[in-house]
């Protein structure tokens, strides 16, 4: 190939190069003079003409030619019936042989242009304007400008537009499960696109068109195919329908039109099958939950979350769901609802106070049911899990389904119904696995200050008498409440450990020391006695006993050793005996056989008088007849309370260890008493909580709400000096929230109210809705 520029007779190489781009446009192997080398260069000896280039000549005889080859194409394609197969393979061939022209100029492209560009990529979309019939521009965008002008736009304008029409169609067709040549469809789509890339607007020509009549055709037919469907089928079945016809038009669309179209096409599929019959669809949710349908749910979520508002139905209908089969579970269990004025100090126990295990583990399953069903139906959206957390906090935190209780106090009881001894069948891994699916329910409690108070009495008295599962557990629990509430939360909990362990040192010093002194005197004490030192401001116990109990004499002693001894190790604090709260384990013998009884120490004290009374009459039936006590002697022996007296005496009587004179109203020892077990826990019953301590304990709370209100109201009202009725309101609620608990708006203006009277605050007058801080 010479690259010299030389003399060319233009009008004498212009037919060869025709002829051989009729051979190449035809896509003909004719014989010819010029190889594809020669045409090179031709092309490059007339840009390179001397003395004047033929570059324009050329540039305008080439776009000549394109254009009567475009003008034969046509006349060829309109007396076809199949316009979308002679279009589609007629340009297929244009296109191919104007690339391969295009290599070939690509020198004239840059004469023309004035612009050097790398081997094989199409020109600038930049038009210069040329003397010639064509604007100049690359090669190849002349020849898609010729096919625009000179094919499509007069198949468009002036043949009734019977291609796109025919397109169309094709698409129809395809939709109603018919064979469609999607090779010719595609690239008769796809030259819509490519003949306007060479311009500032490359998608205009598509839209303009075919993009916007094929919308109107997709709706056209969804529109009736979805009112056919949703007559026709009940909505499982139309859902499964439209997700397998979206499915359908979104492979169709790849397959045949621009990629461009593709997030149209859907939507406009979405507002026919979804949103058109949105109300249906969302009428249909609930049952489908009811029926756990996993996979029509499954599908309906997939398609309402492609619609505005549909994901929105679902969640509120989730919602809705999930916290009504909560109240269904406590209603199955005893608790009904008694309305927004039910009172919370309601002693009467209910079924939920009985057995918290059904509550607590009922709404455990529920909660993991629906965690997993999230996960595994809806993908684990954020936004059902949220639902989920808020469905479970209005169930928990409404009081009317659990008159005479709430939740925190009923999961508090579940905590130690697991951390006794008393768990059976349940192994330490189980008990640990079962706390740490409460904490999952504890954390949507509001009233969490309630079960504080519960769980900490609770404790108390586990660890008062030994009846804890393990250490271990106890230690595990704290940490989760400290995890989920912070260490302030666990503070009081975790000293009553420490005071459990100081306790235990104290007891191994003192019976040193009492061993010392019984070596020094030589004799042996009366009872074996372990003391419990308990700080006061951290064991919630509620209702200390008086001081004025009668020991027992065998007790007298200890206790006073122990007093002289603590007072010698801790100069300045004061040992308040609680008698209530301590038990003893006593030996009956004189019987069939003997027995142990372990009994509260007030117990004690009444069987010891029995004890006595009879060691001074001798033996046998006569002797424990005459040992018989009336009420008045033993309320004097004890100094109890009659009503207690009582209480122990028919507890003694129900075990039949005493026996009762109606005649003479005075109660005895059973001489003939029997048992099947040799060991014999009467003092278990005392431990568990008596409406007087659950009451209790409520007014302790609410005590502790109303000074903390009130101290809250007074430090707002100090730093803000004046401040109107709502925004009080609302800041004493977020200081409430931190502390953990939710007051009722009524509680704090009784609070109020109070520091009014108090004087601490003071109505503006004039604004009765205004307070003032009086310094």
């Amino acid at each position: 190939m010479s690259l010299r520029p030389k003399r060319v007779d233009f009008n004498a190489v212009l037919p060869a190069f025709r002829d051989e781009l009729c051979n190449m446009f035809a896509f003909t192997n004719a014989s010819s003079n010029m190889s594809g080398i020669d045409m090179f260069q031709t092309v490059y000896d007339l840009c390179t003409a001397h003395p004047k280039p033929h570059s324009e000549l050329l540039f305008q005889s080439i776009g000549e030619f394109m254009a009567q080859h475009a003008g034969l194409t046509l006349e060829y394609i309109v007396l076809q019936d199949d316009l979308v197969t002679a279009y589609a393979t007629a340009w297929e061939q244009y296109r191919i042989a104007s690339g391969y022209l295009d290599i070939i100029c690509e020198y004239l492209n840059r004469s023309i242009l004035k612009l050097k560009l790398p081997y094989g990529v199409a020109a600038t979309r930049r038009m210069l304007s040329g003397p010639g019939r064509f604007p100049s521009m690359s090669i190849e965008a002349l020849a898609y400008h010729i096919w625009k002008d000179r094919v499509l736009l007069v198949l468009h304008k002036y043949h009734g537009n019977g291609l796109i029409y025919q397109l169309l169609d094709a698409i129809r067709r395809d939709r109603d499960g018919e064979t469609v040549a999607y090779a010719h469809v595609s690239q008769a789509i796809a030259s819509l696109v490519r003949l306007n890339q060479h311009t500032s607007k490359p998608l205009q020509l598509y839209i303009e068109i075919f993009e916007r009549a094929y919308l109107e055709e997709t709706r056209q037919y969804y529109a009736a195919e979805s009112s056919a469907l949703i007559t026709q089928n009940d909505v499982s079945s139309y859902m499964v329908k439209i997700d397998e016809r979206l499915t359908q038009e979104v492979m169709r669309n790849t397959r045949m039109c621009d990629s461009t179209s593709l997030d149209k096409v859907v939507r406009q599929c979405e507002h026919e099958f979804i949103t058109v019959h949105l109300a249906e669809i969302v009428a249909e949710l609930r049952p489908m939950l009811e029926q756990e349908k996993i996979q029509d749910s499954r599908i309906a979520y997939s398609l309402l979350m492609r619609v505005e508002g549909g994901i929105a139905a679902l969640l509120e209908i989730f919602q809705d769901f999930v916290a009504a089969k909560g109240k269904d579970i406590i209603a199955r269990l005893g608790g009904g609802s008694s309305g927004a004025g039910g009172s919370t100090n309601n002693n009467s126990a209910t079924a939920n106070q009985k057995d918290p295990r059904d509550y607590a583990e009922g709404l455990i399953a529920l909660h993991a049911q629906y965690m997993d069903y999230c996960r595994e139906v809806l993908s684990g959206d954020v936004a059902f899990t949220a639902a989920i957390d808020h469905a479970f906090r209005l169930v928990i935190n409404d009081h009317a389904l659990t008159p005479g209780t709430n939740a925190a106090e009923i999961l508090a009881r579940f905590c130690d119904s697991l951390l006794k001894k008393s768990a059976k069948g349940l192994a330490e891994a189980e008990v640990e696995t079962k706390l740490g699916q409460m904490i999952t329910l504890f954390k949507y409690v509001e009233d969490k200050d309630v079960f504080q108070k519960f769980y900490a009495r609770m404790l108390a008295k586990r660890l008062i008498h030994g009846t804890s599962v393990s250490d271990d557990a106890e230690m595990g629990m704290i940490s989760r409440l400290k995890m989920a509430c912070g260490v302030e939360y666990t503070t009081k909990l975790q000293r009553m450990f420490t005071d459990t362990t100081l306790s235990a040192e104290l007891n191994a010093a003192f019976g040193r020391h009492c061993a010392a002194e019984v070596a020094a005197a030589g004799k042996p004490p009366v009872v074996d006695m372990n003391v419990m030192v308990l700080t006061a401001g951290s064991w919630p116990l509620v209702g200390i006993a008086g001081s004025d109990f009668a020991l027992p004499t065998e007790l007298e002693q200890n206790v006073m050793s122990f007093t002289s001894y603590y007072a010698t190790q801790y100069s300045g604090r004061k040992l308040t005996w609680m008698h209530h709260l301590a038990k003893a384990d006593v030996r009956v013998a004189g019987m069939d056989k003997r027995y142990e009884l372990s009994l509260s120490l007030h117990q004690t004290a009444v069987l010891m008088l029995f004890n006595n009374n009879v060691r001074g009459s001798g033996e046998g039936p006569a002797a424990a007849a005459a040992g018989a006590l009336s009420v008045a002697d033993l309320c004097a022996g004890t100094r109890l309370a009659e009503a207690d007296v009582l209480r122990i005496l028919k507890i003694f009587l129900d075990l039949k260890l005493l026996i009762h004179d109606a005649a003479a109203n005075t109660y005895a020892v059973n001489p003939r008493f029997t048992n099947k077990r040799t060991k014999i826990k009467v003092s278990a019953a005392l431990q568990a909580d008596t409406p007087a301590e659950i009451s209790a304990t409520r007014t302790a709370i609410d005590d502790d709400r109303r000074l903390y209100l009130q101290a809250a109201i007074v430090r707002i009202m100090k730093a803000r000096q004046s401040l109107p009725h709502a925004q009080l309101v609302g800041e004493v609620l977020e200081l409430a929230a931190a502390s953990r608990f939710r007051p009722s708006v009524a509680l704090i203006k009784k609070c109020v109210e109070g520091l009014i009277d108090k004087q601490y605050l003071e109505r503006v007058p004039g604004a009765r809705d205004r307070y003032v801080y009086i310094s």
